[in-house]
């Protein structure tokens, strides 16, 4: 390839990124070749690809995402992406159309948690990543605290009631319409539980605890941040680290990916045996999590991207999806319920999910965003789909400025192996299990860490 041919791609590269080329000067960084994808520009140079990001971020908080990746590496959590510092020493440049950082490319590919190993190997990476987070001394640049999901929580309420005007306008209401009011009320209980839960938890305390270590969270903790290299799993994409406690990365892992497996208690309770075998779960942070697990985070915003039209899905989709979502949800409630037994918890289970036997196949799609690469060096393209024909909702809640935002979760098409039959199948065997305390001992995991130095017997209250 000729250099001016090179040359005019490279340009065409950054403008279509919105990007300024001259940016490339701050670290004498020859490019062979550069590639837009999922809101970075992977650039190839004779010392290795390299990844090129920009955010329009504070520089307080740049900083402190720059300085949290920092004390990862010191305190041997090494694969993370460090900044790569300018020509001139900065972490990142400043320039008229954002701020720019360097870091190198993460070999290896996206983390398929389908598959119970790399679940595994995500759980002991996760506590990996929150031991070596601790005790983390920066951050003096502004608030970058978010801690206290019940707020969100309470806000998801407010949304409801949105909701239920705009269907009182509504002339013709839809297949998602009827099926959202039909089930409205179970919704309403379910976030109320898992309101009254956490008040009656020791949260109070299991946050001061955070604030005295200075823990980490990752705040994205999902498949696409996650890149696996042979038996090494690397974390990228840390626009949404903070300070907080690791329950809630720990939490929304479960959320996102045990719904994949119905709920099912054993690989639930090898997760968290995996995770505990290198950092340990006190009885009051196990609490919370259960708590945290009560809430029906993924129906709330299936329902959410419904009426606010964040989602391209046409109605049926919406209305199908609910459903299913909905008889998740009550897998959901037995696992919180086998871990109040197995943990001996002093709490009251969810029950509030209704029986569904009609539900289908569940057509799971993205919803996880991120600048991670599908890691098969192609890049998926997104799909523009028509708009609906009615509107957003433009929802308007009071606004306490809720510290924390609740995690996204992704649906893939692709989700599961298994034929439809037997997914709904699963489901439905899941729906009907009576909700009785677990009588069978630890199932021991998968993978497991043998130099953990943590313990690696069953866990007992009190430890």
């Amino acid at each position: 390839m000729g250099k001016r041919k090179e040359e005019r791609e490279l340009q065409e590269t950054f403008d279509s990124y919105g990007a300024d080329v001259e940016i490339l000067r701050e670290w004498d960084l020859p490019v062979e070749k550069a590639r837009a994808v999922r809101g970075v520009i992977k650039l190839y140079t004779s010392a290795g690809s390299r990844m090129l990001k920009r955010v329009n971020v504070s520089h307080a908080r740049l900083r402190f995402i720059q300085e949290t990746l920092e004390h990862l590496f010191q305190n041997g959590f090494t694969n993370v992406p460090r900044f790569i510092r300018t020509k001139y020493g900065d972490p990142f440049v400043v320039h008229a159309s954002g701020l720019y950082y360097l870091t190198d490319w993460m070999p290896g590919k996206e983390a398929d948690l389908k598959k119970t190993k790399n679940l595994f190997l995500a759980a002991e990476t996760l506590a990996r990543f929150h031991n070596a987070g601790a005790g983390f001394e920066g951050g003096g640049f502004g608030q970058e605290t978010r801690e206290d999901f019940s707020a969100l929580w309470g806000k998801y309420r407010a949304k409801l009631v949105s909701y239920d005007q705009h269907l009182e306008e509504r002339r013709d209401q839809t297949l998602m319409d009827i099926a959202y009011a039909e089930h409205r009320s179970e919704l309403l209980q379910m976030i109320d539980h898992a309101c009254e839960q956490l008040n009656e938890t020791p949260y109070g305390a299991v946050l001061e605890w955070a604030r005295d270590q200075k823990t980490i969270c990752h705040g994205s903790y999902s498949r696409q941040n996650l890149i696996v290299d042979k038996e090494r799993m690397s974390i990228v994409d840390f626009d949404h680290c903070h300070f907080g406690h690791p329950i809630q990365d720990l939490g929304a892992l479960l959320s996102r990916y045990m719904p994949r497996c119905n709920w099912d208690a054993e690989i639930g309770f090898s997760v968290l045996d995996v995770y505990r075998a290198q950092r340990e779960i006190t009885k009051e942070e196990m609490t919370v999590l259960a708590a945290y697990l009560s809430f029906p985070s993924r129906t709330l915003q299936l329902v959410e991207s419904y009426f606010e039209r964040t989602r391209d899905w046409e109605v049926e989709r919406f209305a199908k999806n609910f459903r299913k979502s909905l008889a998740l949800d009550r897998g959901r409630e037995t696992f919180v319920q086998e871990i109040i037994d197995r943990y001996g918890l002093t709490m009251q289970a969810p029950s509030f999910a209704p029986q569904l036997d009609d539900v289908g196949s569940y057509d799971l799609e993205e919803y996880e965003s991120s600048s991670a690469q599908a890691r098969n060096d192609g890049w998926e393209e997104n799909r523009n789909a028509e708009d609906e024909e009615s509107g957003p909702i433009a929802v308007q809640v009071e606004d306490h400025e809720a510290n924390v935002t609740l995690a996204r979760f992704a649906d893939d098409e692709d989700e599961s192996e298994e034929s439809p039959q037997a997914i709904t199948q699963a489901a439905q065997t899941r729906q009907a299990r009576p909700k009785a305390k677990r009588t069978q001992a630890d199932v021991a995991p998968r993978r497991r860490s043998t130099n953990s130095g943590g313990p690696t017997g069953p866990w007992t209250p009190g430890r």
